[in-house]
C-alpha cells in the first residue's frame, strides 16, 4: 500500500471532530424503488440471481435491467460504453427513472474493472511516432539544398515526395530528447541562410518549396506562416487566407480541455495541434500525456465508474472527487454533477453472491450482534490514528464489544471469535484466517490489489476469503488503489452503526473518490444495525449523516 496523497479530507484535524452531538436530523434512508439491479443475461444463473434479489428486495420490475457484456472479470472502454453504461441510460430514460434512480447495484457475473481507454492507451505509441517522425525531418532537412530531385507533388505535402525517393531513415543512434528539438532548430535556420544562396533558380525554388515543407511538418501551420512573412515569400492576400485558417484551427483548438479526457476528446486535440503547431507542438504534448497517465491511470472499478454515469465532462484518466462525500458536498452543493451510490453484490460464485444476499435481510431482521474487531499497527503510523480515533469512539458512544490491537502484526489465526465489524492492515494478499464471522458481517482489510481477482476461488485476497468464510459487505481495490481512496474508517463504521443508514449511503457519503478503482461489494440496501442501533445519530459529527 502506497503512502500517496495520505493527507486526504480526513486526516486528524478534521477527524478529532468526530463523535460530536451536533448531527442534524436523519434523512429518509435509501428505498428500494431507488435503485437499479443490472444482470449480466450471457451468464448462466446470473438473471435468476438478480430475479431473486429483486423479489426480496421489493424492487420494482421495471428497476431490473439485462444487459450482454463478457463474463469476465475485465471489460474493455468501449464494450463498458457500449454494452453497460450505454443501455443503463437508455433504460433509466425509457422507463424515465432518471430522477428517481439513485443507486445501482451490479450483480455477480457483470465484469468488475473498466481497462482504460484504447487511444488514450496509445499515448506512449502516439509519442513515439511523433519523435521518429521529427528524427526523420531532422535527415531531410540535411539535404535541402543538396539533393534537387524532380518533385512528386505540387504541393508541400507529403513532404517525402519532395525529397529523393528511398531516403533512408536517420542513424541510429537517434538524437536524444533534449537535443533533438535543439538540433532541428539550428539546422532550419543554418538551411535558410544556405538556401538564398543558390544561384540556379531552379534549384533554389525546389529548395525552399523543401524547406517550406518541412517548416509545416515540423512546426505547423504557425511555423510555415512564420516563415512565408519573415521571408516575404507569398503575396500578403496568400499569408492573410493562411492566418484566418490558423485562427480558425486555433479556435477549435480552444474548446478542447488542455487536459487527458475521453478518447474522442484526445485525439481531436493531437490532430488539431499536429495541425497548428506542428509533430514538435505534438510531441512536446505526448510527452506530458504519457507522464500524467503514468501518475493518474485510466482504469477503474466498474461500480466506481458508473457512478458518473450523468456526468457531462468525464475525465477517464485517474481519480476524480466524489460529490457525495459529506465534506464535498457542504462545500460544492447544487453544484455538484448528479453522482450515483453503486455497489456490487458478487463473490467467486454464484452462491457466495446469493449468501450475501440472504444474510443481509436475515440480520436486517434481528439486528448484527458480536464483536468489533480494529486491527492498527499497519505500515504508516499517521494512518494508526484513524483507527485509534475509531476504538476511542466506539467505546464512548457504543455498547458492542470492542477489541484494538495496535501490535505491528495481524490478528492471528482463531483469535477473533464472533467477529462483526472488522477494519485494519497489512497483510497484503494474504489473509489470515483469524475471524469466525458473525452472520451479516461487515468490514474490509486495509491494503492494495485485495479484489483484483475477485472472481478466483482460489485467491487468498482478503475480499475473496471474506466472502467465502461469511462477510455479508466489504471494500477492496482491483488494483493498487493509494491509501487515500478507503473510506476513513472512524466515518464510515460509526455512520453505519447508527441504523439509520444503508450500506450505500455509508459508503458514498465517505468514499473520497469517483471512477477509481475501490469497489463496494455488498446489498445497497442492507442496514445492519437497523433493528439495534449502536450509535447515537447525535454523536456524529455535524454534517455527516446525509
Amino acid at each position: 500500500m502506497q503512502n500517496h496523497r495520505l493527507a486526504v479530507s480526513c486526516v486528524l484535524t478534521a477527524a478529532m471532530a468526530a463523535f460530536l452531538p451536533l448531527a442534524p436530523p436523519a434523512a429518509l434512508a435509501l428505498a428500494p424503488a431507488e435503485v437499479l439491479v443490472v444482470a449480466n443475461a450471457n451468464v448462466e444463473g446470473a438473471v435468476e440471481l438478480a430475479q431473486t434479489y429483486v423479489q426480496l428486495r421489493s424492487i420494482p420490475d421495471s428497476n431490473l435491467l439485462l444487459v450482454k457484456t463478457a463474463g469476465s472479470y475485465k471489460v474493455s472502454r468501449d464494450d463498458y460504453d457500449q454494452q453497460i453504461a450505454g443501455p443503463i441510460r437508455d433504460h433509466l430514460r425509457e422507463k424515465k427513472l432518471e430522477d428517481r434512480v439513485q443507486s445501482i447495484v451490479l450483480m455477480w457475473g457483470v465484469p468488475v474493472r473498466v481497462m482504460a481507454p484504447r487511444d488514450i492507451t496509445r499515448a506512449s505509441a502516439v509519442s513515439a511516432k511523433a519523435k521518429a517522425r521529427l528524427q526523420m525531418d531532422h535527415k531531410l532537412l540535411s539535404l535541402v539544398g543538396k539533393s534537387f530531385p524532380k518533385p512528386r507533388t505540387t504541393g508541400l505535402q507529403p513532404i517525402a515526395d519532395l525529397f529523393p525517393e528511398n531516403v533512408p531513415p536517420p542513424n541510429q543512434p537517434y538524437l536524444k530528447d533534449a537535443e533533438l528539438l535543439k538540433e532541428i532548430d539550428r539546422l532550419v535556420a543554418a538551411k535558410e541562410v544556405e538556401v538564398k544562396k543558390i544561384s540556379d533558380e531552379a534549384d533554389r525554388r525546389l529548395a525552399t518549396r523543401q524547406l517550406m515543407a518541412v517548416h509545416l511538418d515540423v512546426y505547423g501551420l504557425a511555423g510555415l506562416i512564420r516563415y512565408l512573412d519573415r521571408e516575404r515569400l507569398v503575396s500578403d492576400e496568400a499569408l492573410g487566407d493562411l492566418k484566418k485558417n490558423l485562427f480558425a484551427t486555433e479556435a477549435r483548438l480552444e474548446k478542447i480541455p488542455s487536459t487527458v479526457r475521453d478518447p474522442k476528446q484526445w485525439r481531436q486535440r493531437v490532430d488539431l495541434q499536429q495541425e497548428t503547431g506542428g509533430w514538435a507542438l505534438v510531441w512536446s504534448y505526448m510527452r506530458k500525456t504519457a507522464d500524467a497517465i503514468a501518475k493518474r491511470p485510466a482504469d477503474a472499478a466498474v461500480d466506481s465508474e458508473l457512478a458518473a454515469l450523468w456526468w457531462k465532462d468525464m475525465q477517464y484518466v485517474g481519480w476524480e472527487r466524489n460529490p457525495l462525500h459529506w465534506r464535498v458536498a457542504a462545500l460544492v452543493g447544487d453544484r455538484a454533477p448528479r453522482t450515483l451510490m453503486t455497489s456490487r453484490i458478487d463473490g467467486p460464485t454464484k452462491a457466495d453472491a446469493l449468501r450475501i444476499i440472504k444474510d443481509s435481510i436475515a440480520t436486517e431482521q434481528k439486528g448484527l450482534k458480536g464483536t468489533f474487531y480494529i486491527d492498527a499497527g499497519g505500515k504508516h503510523p499517521q494512518y494508526d490514528k484513524h483507527l485509534t480515533l475509531l476504538a476511542e469512539g466506539v467505546r464512548r458512544f457504543s455498547k458492542m464489544p470492542l477489541v484494538l490491537d495496535t501490535k505491528p502484526t495481524v490478528f492471528p489465526k482463531d483469535s477473533c471469535p464472533d467477529a462483526a465489524l472488522y477494519v485494519g492492515w497489512y497483510s497484503l494478499r494474504r489473509y489470515v484466517p483469524a475471524f469466525t464471522w458473525a452472520q451479516g458481517a461487515v468490514g474490509w482489510h486495509i491494503a492494495s490489489f485485495e479484489a483484483e481477482n475477485l472472481r478466483d476461488p482460489d485467491s487468498n485476497e482478503w475480499c475473496v476469503k471474506m466472502i467465502q468464510n461469511g462477510v455479508a459487505a466489504t471494500i477492496g481495490p482491483v488494483a493498487e488503489p493509494y491509501l487515500s481512496a478507503f473510506p476513513a474508517p472512524e466515518e464510515f463504521f460509526p455512520l453505519l452503526m447508527t441504523g439509520k443508514y444503508t450500506l450505500a449511503e455509508c459508503y458514498w457519503r465517505t468514499n473520497p473518490m469517483v471512477s477509481w478503482r475501490m469497489t463496494l461489494i455488498g446489498d445497497p440496501l442492507y442496514s445492519p444495525f437497523k433493528a439495534n442501533p449502536q450509535v447515537p445519530l447525535a454523536n456524529l459529527p455535524r454534517g455527516l449523516a446525509p
